[in-house]
């Protein structure tokens, strides 16, 4: 009884969340009347409204999370971890707000190939669009070029164009309801992929399906679950003994998102019977995506500016800049101290797959994203499927700890830019202080 309360807990935090969101936006001013009126409501420079909102999210998703390690400790079949699942997802749709304008770009990006427009090249101005006017009044007339790939594009099109008649707000949520729906799907996924007993696999898919960043970042419509679920599908199949095949489609999983191709290569990496299919599947990915590599390059490669929030980057970036009083060199500084921190944990990851341990492939993981200068919450995800392959290390407990204080690069867009380099620092040291987990010497 004790276990399946803790269970419920889960969707009860979510719920909890999304009454209290509605209770703080009944009294919200009247300066965020426009925001509140778009189809759907994103958390954007709205100052102290916003940090009450974050902080109230942080809290819901934080006693989710105490629940999430007892469940996961004792893991339920697939089926009753969807069924919680689904009921967490539900109680996250019933939340008024969002903290990211994301699910606004898919939808721009399926109607901008549904009227034979180019969405990796920037987006044109057309007056009377309702969906490409609303993506563009939330990007603030700066919608990025797409960073996805073409089978996501397809996706986001069929989407856009299928719930066309029902307007924008059926549209956004049809999209948010794919993610949602993907991140079901990965636990049975997980469950068929993983190794180990019976139990242990059931840990896996507890670990993913029931991760509430997880759930969070699913409901807002985020990609990364369904690249993933392409990801185990793919290694679902190398279970069952068909390795080139399998390694093939989790390499094609790049055609969404990019990610689960460095998943499928890294483990062919390790497994010369996966090379081929691995190889063959990012190759085949590679040739439909020339439209992507020429966007990344034309357009946010380009044109990007070096700005980290919440990560390692950041904080040596602001303690650098102080320091220096020069943008340049305290780049510079900023992107080496990533880069030989990823060195040391990579390097360690690697000595322990050499070795046969699991928790290698998570350090390769926690070395991935000490590149990244701005690590976005949904990214996490990820890190949660990661931390699955190796439960109880160290290595994984920094993972899912990471899912969650990754919620602070929300920060900036809900509350404000910090410009303070003091205040850029603390959020770099709050988002990062897990990595603390790995700065000591395991007993013999």
């Amino acid at each position: 009884m004790r276990t399946r309360l803790e269970r419920l807990a889960i969707p009860a935090a979510f719920l909890a969340f999304a009454l209290a969101a509605r209770l703080l936006l009944a009294h919200a001013p009247a300066r965020l009347a426009v925001d509140l009126a778009q189809p759907l409501a994103v958390a954007t420079n709205w100052g102290a409204y916003g940090a009450a909102l974050l902080v109230v999210l942080i809290a819901g998703l934080a006693t989710a999370g105490l629940a999430y390690a007892r469940t996961a400790e004792s893991p339920a079949q697939p089926a009753r971890t969807a069924i919680l699942c689904a009921l967490a997802l539900a109680a996250a749709f019933a939340a008024p707000v969002l903290f990211s304008s994301d699910v606004y770009a898919y939808a721009a990006y399926g109607e901008l190939a549904r009227i034979g427009a180019n969405a990796y090249a920037p987006a044109p101005h057309l007056p009377g669009n309702a969906l490409l006017a609303a993506a563009a009044w939330q990007w603030s007339d700066a919608l990025p070029v797409c960073v996805y790939g073409p089978a996501f594009v397809l996706a986001a099109r069929t989407i856009v164009e299928l719930f066309a008649p029902l307007g924008a707000l059926a549209q956004l949520d049809a999209l948010r309801a794919l993610a949602a729906g993907s991140l079901l799907l990965c636990i049975p996924l997980a469950y068929a992929a993983f190794p180990g007993d019976a139990r242990a696999r059931m840990r896996a898919a507890a670990t993913i399906g029931l991760n509430p960043a997880a759930i969070w970042c699913a409901a807002e419509g985020h990609n990364d679950a369904l690249a993933l679920a392409v990801v185990l599908a793919g290694f679902a199949l190398v279970r069952r003994g068909l390795v080139s095949t399998g390694s093939a489609i989790a390499a094609l999983s790049a055609l969404v998102k990019l990610p689960g191709a460095a998943a499928a290569l890294a483990f062919a990496a390790v497994h010369p019977r996966a090379r081929p299919g691995a190889l063959a599947g990012a190759a085949l990915a590679g040739a439909f995506s020339l439209p992507l590599a020429a966007g990344l390059f034309h357009g946010a490669a380009a044109h990007g500016t070096y700005a980290p929030q919440a990560s390692l980057q950041a904080l040596v970036h602001a303690v650098a800049l102080f320091a220096l009083h020069s943008a340049g060199p305290a780049t510079a500084v900023a992107v080496s101290a990533a880069v030989l921190a990823a060195a040391v944990v990579g390097a360690g990851g690697i000595a322990r797959i050499r070795r046969g341990e699991s928790d290698g492939w998570v350090r390769l993981g926690l070395a991935a994203w000490l590149l990244v200068p701005n690590p976005q919450p949904w990214y996490g995800v990820w890190l949660v499927a990661l931390a699955a392959l190796a439960p109880a290390t160290r290595a994984a407990t920094v993972a899912l700890l990471l899912s969650f204080t990754s919620l602070l690069r929300y920060a900036p867009d809900a509350v404000a830019t910090p410009v303070w380099p003091l205040a850029i620092a603390a959020l770099g040291i709050a988002a990062t202080f897990p990595f603390a987990g790995l700065c000591y010497n395991e007993r013999p």
